[in-house]
């Protein structure tokens, strides 16, 4: 007889197009917070929870939408900042948009950086991934090449031009606080915020479950970046599995070999998700998906 347990269903994410719902199995509730947010001229407020799951481990949620969990934060971290990283010839000055998780300024701290700034809009966010999720930040804000700031990531960005290297866009789904930040006007100046030779990292949704969302990231994208990779990553928690990371930039960074990109990921200790295989195979999307998205 099945144990009595309880099960968190998540929300409707935007433009998902499934009709499906992704049950999870609950332990406990470790932290429920009501947090305010302003982006420009919105505000509003956004409910942050921490669970314990049976199969993922401790599990971040906003809104009703997981964001990150144990058991699998490591591929999409991977994916989000060492695509980029590694096809950057040399990235030094680094900008972290949303990821309050810690997960990818985690990451990126295993660079020879000179500074990281990331600007995320919940301090709770940042205080429970801290208290109850400490593997995945692994004390990432405490280091001394952090520069963290509690604000409007869109606001930080049409303030700063031509001054980062790599900017990671490790945004939740484009409602509440993101809400406008898969805009054209918004990548034009996410383009005027990166340097010359910059690369952007842009997570940009399910395949699977939001394929039109994911056609309108990507037109909106390739109109403003005349050089976009779109990889895909299969994350177990995420909507569909199958999700995608897009890299763009002013200037040609695809010519990349496999032996370079071997070279620059073995200097980074060991990787769980990523290496210089998974790095080309994951940029191979299935036919029936790109018909889907429209590429």
């Amino acid at each position: 007889m099945e144990e009595n347990i309880k099960y968190f269903f998540e929300a409707t994410c935007p433009k998902d197009e499934s009709k499906l719902k992704h049950g999870i199995g609950i332990k406990e509730t470790l932290y429920s917070n009501i947090d305010k947010f302003t982006v420009g001229n919105i505000s509003g407020t956004s409910k942050v929870e921490v669970f314990d799951t049976y199969a993922y481990g401790k599990m971040l949620v906003i809104d009703g939408i997981v964001q990150t969990s144990e058991a699998d934060e490591f591929i999409y971290h991977d994916s989000i900042v060492h695509l980029p990283m590694t096809y950057h010839s040399n990235p030094k000055n680094i900008l972290i948009v949303g990821g309050g998780d810690g997960g990818s300024l985690r990451e990126v701290l295993k660079y020879n950086t000179d500074k990281v700034t990331m600007v995320e809009i919940f301090k709770s966010v940042v205080d429970s991934c801290k208290e109850h999720i400490p593997s995945i930040p692994n004390g990432a804000f405490e280091n001394p090449r952090t520069n963290l700031i509690i604000g409007d990531g869109k606001k930080f960005i049409e303030n700063h031009k031509n001054e980062f290297d790599v900017i990671i866009l490790d945004l939740s789904d484009p409602e509440g606080p993101a809400e406008g930040l898969i805009s054209e006007s918004f990548y034009k100046s996410v383009s005027e915020a990166l340097k010359d030779n910059g690369i952007v990292s842009i997570q940009s949704e399910s395949l699977t479950y939001q394929p039109t969302l994911v056609k309108i990231m990507q037109k909106n994208i390739r109109s403003v970046f005349p050089f976009v990779k779109l990889h895909t990553a299969s994350i177990p928690t995420y909507q569909g599995s199958v999700f995608g990371i897009s890299i763009a930039g002013k200037n040609d960074f695809t010519k990349i070999t496999k032996e370079e990109v071997k070279n620059k990921l073995s200097k980074l200790g060991e990787l769980k998700y990523l290496d210089e295989d998974v790095f080309f195979a994951s940029t191979v999307i299935p036919k029936y998906l790109r018909n889907k998205i429209g590429l």
